[in-house]
């Protein structure tokens, strides 16, 4: 930097210091944006001559004007151009970078379930700023582009297991607020990996709506699943049938035992508990799909004098596919359990919010937990993990 320019941006801070110092009532602010502003120029001439050193046919070229945001706010900052148009300021990158961390710790308290509140002292404790409300939704706002581009990314052809399940929130429509459905897709890979592949808003969790979940998975890639798990919602192997007609489809075992639990005297509980335990033998490594039906028909034919309304249960064979598959995954296919613990975690983060004021202010906060719960999630530990995977490749 030339000593003319020196003299001149040290004139120019002086003056600023001396303006706040005179006017410390009326100009505070003012005059600390204009603090920060010329600092900043002076940083980029600085900048801007280093660069130009290494140079020899290069030279400045005047300067050109750009809003710059920082934690303390927007200004307009003057930047110096070169005539190759090689200069790009590392100044720059630090405000933008110095914003983003600002803007991405803002996202991950949200995420974390924190109120607007709880997020503004935080943020006023650490770094001295007072936020609005509608700062927190301008942040949630910017998330959206890259949660759509999540939703929309191509997904692997092949997985063991996909778990489908759905979470209800209460979100605003029209000026309405009601309790939706959340439709959420996880996979399991045939590295025994799992992955979360699409979250849906489609307020009724209805089969139909899980039609349109899966026929996006296909589009997104998913050709082949061996075995689609789900809850007991009604009409849903249908929809499976329907888009994915060589899959399996698996109704929850647990879910199973719990509404017959509901359907029975407290004193007869254990007793069919035990019972069920024995119809779904999960550590007999030669069981099949026909025997264990077979067992469940014993189990009906002993209590259905003592309970006429367990005949009526919609329990059949879509129990019992988990049996077709290897023995050493069974347990992680024969329940919904797996995703229900996710849907605990995005619980966590949603109960501090009364509603959510649209559906994709829903969808990116549960996308931004559900986003942290899989870094964390880890793979299945099983010895014989390679034989399992050539018994599998047979299968796909």
């Amino acid at each position: 930097m030339s000593l003319n320019n020196i003299v001149h941006q040290n004139s120019l801070l002086e003056s600023v210091i001396l303006n706040l110092i005179e006017n410390q009532e009326n100009n505070v602010e003012f005059a600390t944006t204009q603090i920060i502003q010329t600092v900043f120029e002076t940083l980029l001439v600085a900048e801007r001559n280093i660069f130009l050193k290494n140079s020899e046919n290069n030279k400045g070229n005047g300067y050109y004007s750009r809003i710059a945001k920082t934690l303390s706010g927007k200004f307009r900052l003057n930047i110096p151009r070169d005539r190759m148009g090689l200069f790009k300021p590392l100044i720059l990158e630090i405000i933008k970078e110095e914003k983003q961390n600002f803007d991405n710790l803002a996202f991950r308290l949200y995420s974390k379930g924190l109120s607007i509140r709880d997020i503004n002292d935080v943020l006023e404790d650490t770094y001295g700023i007072n936020t609005s409300p509608q700062y927190v939704s301008n942040v949630t706002e910017e998330y959206l582009e890259v949660r759509k581009q999540w939703q929309e990314r191509k997904l692997d052809k092949e997985f063991i297991a996909i778990y489908i399940d759905a979470i209800h929130v209460n979100i605003r429509r029209n000026k309405l607020v009601d309790n939706e459905a959340v439709y959420v897709a996880v996979g399991l890979k045939p590295d025994l990996t799992r992955e979360i592949l699409g979250i849906y808003s489609i307020p009724e969790e209805s089969a139909s709506g899980w039609r349109d979940a899966l026929l996006d998975l296909k589009t997104r890639g998913v050709k082949k699943i061996l075995i689609i798990i789900a809850d007991g919602l009604k009409g849903l192997e249908n929809a499976v049938e329907e888009v994915y007609s060589k899959s399996k489809f698996q109704k929850c075992i647990v879910h199973l035992k719990r509404n017959i639990g509901y359907k029975v005297r407290a004193k007869d509980r254990n007793e069919i508990m035990t019972d069920l335990k024995t119809v779904f033998n999960l550590d007999d490594s030669l069981d099949t799909k026909e025997k264990a039906m077979t067992r469940m028909e014993i189990f009906l034919d002993k209590w259905k004098h003592v309970y006429p309304a367990l005949v009526k249960m919609d329990i059949g064979e879509y129990h019992f596919n988990y049996l077709l598959m290897p023995f050493e995954i069974r347990r992680m296919i024969y329940t919904t359990n797996w995703i229900e613990r996710l849907n605990k975690e995005i619980r966590k983060v949603i109960k501090n919010k009364n509603s959510f004021p649209n559906h994709e202010s829903a969808l990116s906060l549960i996308w931004m937990k559900i986003m942290d719960f899989e870094s964390r999630v880890y793979k299945y530990q099983i010895t014989s993990l390679c034989s399992i995977q050539e018994r599998l490749k047979e299968m796909f």
